[in-house]
């Protein structure tokens, strides 16, 4: 008896992966199957002109041949960036509607409220884009020229330096924060909403410091009206070999990376998110793609994988809600 259940075991086992692989090609086929049967929506919850903006539309013209369908950028603002995310995480998970998420995306949670949506929960991770490293920029008339001698400046003037707050769960005001964080700093944020109308006030020195995405403040460190004292990034820029890195300058913990992922809502389907990745992927290993990139002040990253998309949002929910915790950050 023992022999016969071992043997029926057997029989099963076989039928059960001969039925498999008569099904492999089915599901093969089925996965590849999948294409857009409309134009694919991008949703970019900041505002048009913007370097979220502007990254997306970069990719646009390829991922439409790719798809066969064409691919329209919509920007839906409001509530740093919450409205457009809502309005993805609701849509239908069919592959038409993808959200070009950041680093706010993941920031928003860690101030608490009344949230709509949830970045590990309502949305799904397709595909990486890129990264727009923010410089430490002040008027080039301020008297230090290094980072640690605005650090030592700043101290020795409590409350007396402003820099630009652009939402407090952005890239460039949590990298201010976390610099004040970690050296002692005080200084008083004045808000603003966007770049554009935040430059001006820095180049005449109404505000002396801040985070700048690098495709608006580079123009104005080449005139000459803004001096850079570091950029946050990994390595140095090819624009600008001779600045040094937060980490170069002496501060290696307070870098913020603002990182570009694309998203759809959880419920789409595996095949669709597979797809979608493929192309993803070979749309950013195209060199057009990449010169148009880097001329907004961004740089492509490899798209990856949907999991370390997932798990990339899932880190950052963490890191970030810890710290407006630590920090006693209040939405805007």
């Amino acid at each position: 008896m023992p022999h016969l259940a071992v043997r029926t075991r057997r029989a099963t086992f076989y039928a059960l992966l001969a039925l498999t692989l008569l099904n492999a090609p089915e599901a093969a086929q089925a996965q590849a199957a999948w294409a857009p049967s409309k134009p694919v929506r991008i949703i970019v919850p900041f505002p048009a002109g913007g370097i979220v903006d502007l990254m997306a539309r970069a990719v646009t013209e390829p991922l439409a041949a790719a798809l066969g369908q064409p691919v329209i950028v919509e920007t839906k603002t409001g509530a740093n960036g919450s409205i457009g995310t809502d309005a993805v995480a609701k849509s239908e998970p069919d592959g038409h509607t993808i959200l070009l998420a950041t680093l706010t995306t993941a920031t928003l949670p860690g101030f608490g409220g009344n949230l709509p949506w949830s970045p590990t929960k309502d949305l799904a991770g397709v595909a990486m884009l890129g990264q727009v490293p923010n410089l430490a920029v002040v008027p080039s008339g301020l008297e230090p020229k290094t980072l640690k001698e605005f650090v030592e400046y700043t101290k020795a003037r409590p409350g007396k330096i402003n820099f630009i707050n652009g939402g407090n769960g952005t890239s460039p005001t949590l990298g201010v924060l976390r610099l004040q964080k970690n050296t002692g700093m005080q200084m008083v944020g004045v808000g603003y909403k966007g770049f554009p109308p935040a430059i001006p006030d820095l180049i005449s020195g109404q505000v002396q410091f801040g985070f700048v995405p690098f495709g608006v403040a580079a123009p104005h460190v080449k005139s000459g009206k803004l001096r850079a004292l570091a950029i946050a990034a990994p390595t140095r820029s090819k624009q600008f070999p001779d600045l040094p890195t937060m980490a170069e300058a002496g501060f290696p913990e307070s870098p913020v990376i603002s990182w570009y992922a694309w998203m759809v809502p959880a419920a789409t389907p595996r095949p669709v998110i597979e797809r979608l990745n493929r192309e993803f992927a070979k749309v950013l290993a195209d060199p057009a793609v990449q010169l148009r990139i880097d001329t907004v002040g961004g740089a492509t990253l490899p798209a990856g994988t949907p999991a370390e998309v997932n798990a990339l949002v899932a880190r950052e929910v963490e890191f970030w809600a810890r710290f407006i915790k630590e920090t006693g950050l209040t939405p805007d």
